[in-house]
């Protein structure tokens, strides 16, 4: 696909993309509260992408991972969410179960209750260091982020939307840079969740949906 027009898709998909958190003054004061109250937070600070991404990818494990996820994308993936159902929290947790038994490896799930959204972290020691994409580093440990509704590594763009209605970033390094509480695997996410964020679960019409995604 034209690397113009694949951008161009990318960010229509990410402008129709609605939040994960459950709306309402009242739900998000007690969403907040109860992260507040429950579990510390943290801003992860992000190292700049210098590198372009080169066609064809690197050898490293992320680069073999960042290939994965373009054929999910270019197999219309991103098609698959629903508002209230196969959102970002089921195809976060889907994610997370299909990274950790390919490759072997413990992804974390990041949610991000001031932008109402939730995403993978994988650790820059387990899948190789390079600057090809954004790194961000809490709590003294390196990162990159995994956008699981439109599959890719997150790297840096300019002027980029999410959100309906759609808010403007200054940059994708803008969006996802912002307070965070990381939970080591779906079951973690429901208990720092509470009730207010889209259950961290696979349903009986998620799991037919995939189904029928994988035979395409």
């Amino acid at each position: 696909m034209n690397m113009l027009i694949k951008s161009i898709l990318m960010i229509l998909i990410v402008v129709l993309i609605s939040g994960c958190v459950y709306s309402g003054e009242t739900d998000q004061q007690r969403l907040n509260d109860y992260w507040v109250n429950n579990y510390p937070d943290q801003i992860p600070s992000y190292t700049p992408q210098s590198t372009p991404i080169p066609e064809p990818y690197g050898n490293l494990l992320i680069d073999n991972i960042s290939r994965d996820l373009s054929g999910f994308y270019d197999r219309g993936w991103q098609d698959l969410y629903e508002s209230g159902e196969f959102d970002c929290s089921r195809m976060t947790t889907y994610m997370w179960d299909y990274i950790r038994n390919k490759y072997r490896i413990a992804p974390e799930i990041v949610l991000a209750p001031n932008r109402e959204h939730a995403w993978l972290a994988l650790r820059v020691v387990d899948v190789g260091d390079t600057d090809r994409y954004l790194q961000w580093t809490g709590k003294g440990v390196k990162y990159y982020y995994i956008e699981a509704t439109a599959p890719q590594v997150v790297k840096y763009e300019k002027d980029f939307y999410m959100g309906t209605p759609p808010v403007r970033y200054e940059s994708s390094a803008d969006f996802y840079t912002t307070k965070t509480y990381v939970a080591d695997d779906p079951v973690d996410a429901n208990t720092i969740a509470g009730s207010w964020f889209n259950e961290f679960r696979l349903t009986k019409p998620d799991i037919d949906k995939l189904n029928s995604f994988k035979k395409g």
